[in-house]
């Protein structure tokens, strides 16, 4: 049997050579990174603000819950030009860190979304906490927070702590 007919198995080369054949720099396997959709989301956010919601029935927030909104932000001298309000409906399997990937977050407000939803353990609400470099308060939903004066209460003293108002 001469060489030129000797076959060997691919899997059995691999496993006989688990280092490179020759000496120099070894490239390292590629490790298949999470891509993260183009994610849409209201607001210019310029001052790099995020508010996160969720809602099934409408792309944002409706006429009442928008105004709401508005107040709030007007209340700590901001516009919808600085913020960008997310709901987390359109892709429920981002992780908060894949949302700092794909969008540029500072400080972040989540209405009414369970921290856990957004791949984090549990954070107490109303209470200033530090992810990857990002601070965030976690709140009640909009629209209890617009019916109960106690929690808008709360809300308004974790955004002057957050917002440094």
């Amino acid at each position: 049997m001469s060489l030129e007919q000797f076959q060997l198995d691919p899997y059995f080369l691999a496993k006989i050579f688990t280092q490179p054949i020759i000496p120099g720099k070894s490239m390292p396997a590629e490790t298949a990174e999470k891509v993260v959709p183009k994610v849409k989301y209201l607001g210019e956010n310029q001052k790099n603000i995020a508010l996160f919601i969720q809602n099934e029935n409408e792309a944002y927030l409706n006429d009442e819950l928008f105004n709401l909104l508005t107040n709030i932000l007007n209340a700590c001298k901001l516009g919808m030009q600085d913020v960008s309000l997310i709901n987390v409906f359109s892709a429920p399997s981002l992780t908060f860190p894949d949302w700092q990937t794909a969008v540029k977050i500072e400080r972040s407000i989540v209405f009414g979304i369970a921290p856990e939803q957004l791949g984090l353990s549990d954070i107490p609400l109303y209470q200033l906490v530090t992810v990857n470099g990002t601070t965030l308060l976690f709140s009640d939903e909009l629209s209890l927070i617009g019916t109960d004066k106690v929690l808008k209460a709360r809300l308004w003293a974790g955004l002057k702590q957050l917002l440094g108002i």
